[in-house]
């Protein structure tokens, strides 16, 4: 179970980790600013994104690989811990965060496969043109209680720009938008918004 539970936290921190929400279309192109909203949108450089982890578990790596599993989580810990959950990295933080969470990643790939329908999925959802205040989001297949094929589409939201008694409204208003991206791409599955803080998903 403490595997299982690893890799699914872990799951949800790669998602995270390639799906940060950047704008790029202004112009001419702050750099800084661009800086910030990636360091803002790392909301998987949490100590909740390795918990669960036992090296042990891991024995069928063979001794090396299963060692540089266990140094690379070792370090992201580090790091993890120093960066407080209602403020952003600092770009040495983000920096020494990323290389550690790509080894763990490209170490953990066999064991965290993406659905064929997957990308059909998540191609839909790069096309969304999610509000500034969405700092990252991350989804789930699975069928609703009428056994309907369906995709939970979670938003981590800016509480001081969004603030939680508009989350509601905010979520209907999306929900259109992600509807017509699926369809775009022929998925028939149906679209339902969940929305937390960032904040919230760094300490729960």
């Amino acid at each position: 179970m403490a595997k299982q539970e690893f890799l699914d936290n872990f799951r949800i921190a790669r998602n995270l980790f390639v799906h940060p929400r950047v704008a790029t279309d202004s112009a001419p192109i702050d750099t800084n600013a661009i800086s910030q909203m990636i360091a803002r949108a790392a909301i998987w450089l949490t100590p909740k994104s390795i918990k669960g982890f036992n090296a042990d578990d891991f024995g069928e790596l063979g001794l090396q690989r299963q060692s540089e599993l266990e140094a690379a989580v070792r370090e992201f810990l580090e790091v993890a811990q120093e960066v407080p959950p209602n403020a952003p990295a600092t770009p040495e933080q983000l920096g020494k965060a990323k290389v550690a969470f790509e080894k763990i990643r490209q170490i953990l790939t066999p064991y965290l496969p993406t659905p064929q329908e997957g990308d059909k999925v998540e191609e839909a959802l790069k096309r969304v043109d999610f509000p500034s205040w969405v700092v990252n989001w991350d989804y789930e297949l699975g069928s609703d209680e009428d056994e309907i094929p369906s995709v939970w589409v979670n938003l981590y939201a800016d509480e001081s720009i969004a603030p939680r008694k508009e989350f509601g409204r905010l979520a209907a208003r999306i929900n259109r938008k992600i509807h017509e991206a699926l369809s775009a791409v022929g998925s028939t599955r149906w679209p339902y918004v969940r929305m937390r803080t960032a904040v919230e998903h760094k300490t729960i």
